[in-house]
């Protein structure tokens, strides 16, 4: 295990008890009431069976009730007032078990979520899971479709791409196969060639990754010279293609190639960034809305990051939300609150609202190292 990994590791199992002396979770995690008019709003990504029947059970049996993003916007304006014991389920990225876990246990118990989709990377049909290179982690267009008519979930943006961006000339890793599919893809930053941004799934194995950060935040993206990481494709190319990544050392080699190469390359301009953040927000509402018959005024910023033009940028979009993670001084967003930055909690705390069989803190903390150190999120 990296040094790297282990230090991620580290700060994350440290996460918690930091942001409980912080105060950064609402009152009902650590055994308290919630408040009347109180409407909290869960993040989930993918779902498995056990655990999101064990907590879709919870809710039902304790008399809570989803709310629709439109409900959920009525209330924060105050146009409606909150239900008893309402919350909101919020499901990011569109991953496939939705349609295989998510939607029948909802439908079980009469319940629907928000779906935060990133259409960039929709495929246009699910592919079987025994076809070669198919890629089954997400959610395709025809399933999106069927999901958006049955009303189980209502699909919103989680921008074009959810794309990262370099924003500097350092090394911090290289394209290898297992980058290409699944939900690892989302960490791979766009890799322009010929005058085109590529996905994961089409960056030469080998290609240099630089320092990133999401194409949302206020960083200006640095467009490298691609030559300078021609010579890591060539060598990776030339033992072997995907083989290369099963010898032991394999980093080592191409950070010694690397080493003697300068990444030149140049910053864009404000005008360039505005409008390709203005790309993602507006061209994600439209191939969703166009794809499901709905309107999209909703949004999610990936990794819960926004700076100040994204967020002036996604107003000026039609975005009436914006949902994020853990807001500054807020771990309920209230009625009146600001739509804008709509404090989410993890998953794991959904059975720690008031109810019977009510869980404990403890027990969410230990499953949720154990999963962590494990290489789960």
């Amino acid at each position: 295990m990296s040094l790297d990994l282990l230090a991620r590791q580290a700060r994350e199992v440290w996460e918690v008890p930091r942001d409980l002396l912080l105060r950064r979770y609402p009152p009902f995690v650590t055994g308290g009431p919630l408040p009347r008019g109180h409407v909290p709003v869960f993040v989930f990504h993918g779902v498995e069976p056990d655990s999101f029947g064990r907590k879709l059970r919870y809710l039902a049996d304790n008399g809570y009730r989803t709310l629709s993003a439109a409900e959920y916007l009525d209330i924060l304006s105050g146009s409606a007032p909150a239900p008893e014991r309402a919350v909101v389920l919020t499901f990011d990225d569109g991953r496939a078990s939705l349609a295989s876990v998510g939607a029948p246990l909802l439908e079980r118990h009469g319940m629907t979520g928000i779906v935060f989709l990133v259409p960039g990377r929709t495929p246009v049909r699910a592919a079987p899971s025994f076809a070669a290179g198919a890629d089954t982690s997400l959610l395709a267009w025809d399933q999106v479709e069927s999901l958006a008519a049955s009303g189980t979930f209502d699909f919103q943006s989680h921008t074009l791409h959810h794309a990262r961006i370099h924003v500097a000339p350092r090394v911090t890793g290289f394209m290898a196969p297992w980058m290409r599919h699944g939900y690892a893809a989302f960490d791979v930053p766009l890799i322009e060639r010929g005058g085109r941004d590529l996905l994961a799934g089409d960056v030469p194995l080998g290609t240099p990754l630089l320092q990133s950060e999401p194409r949302t935040s206020e960083a200006l993206r640095f467009h490298e010279d691609a030559s300078a990481g021609q010579a890591c494709v060539e060598a990776v190319a030339s033992a072997g293609g995907e083989a290369f990544f099963e010898r032991p050392g394999w980093e080592r080699e191409l950070r010694r190639i690397t080493a003697r190469r300068t990444f030149g390359g140049r910053l864009e301009g404000q005008a360039d960034r505005e409008a390709a953040i203005r790309r993602e927000l507006q061209e994600a509402r439209t191939l969703i809305e166009r794809r499901t018959g709905r309107p999209v005024v909703h949004l999610c910023y990936p990794w819960h990051v926004s700076g100040p033009t994204a967020r002036r940028l996604a107003r000026e979009a039609g975005y009436r939300t914006a949902f994020c993670g853990k807001v500054p001084r807020v771990t309920i967003t209230p009625p009146g609150g600001d739509p804008q930055a709509i404090a989410r909690i993890g998953e794991d705390y959904v059975e720690l609202l008031p109810g019977r069989g009510r869980g404990s803190l403890l027990a969410v903390l230990r499953r949720k190292w154990s999963r962590r150190m494990r290489g789960g999120s």
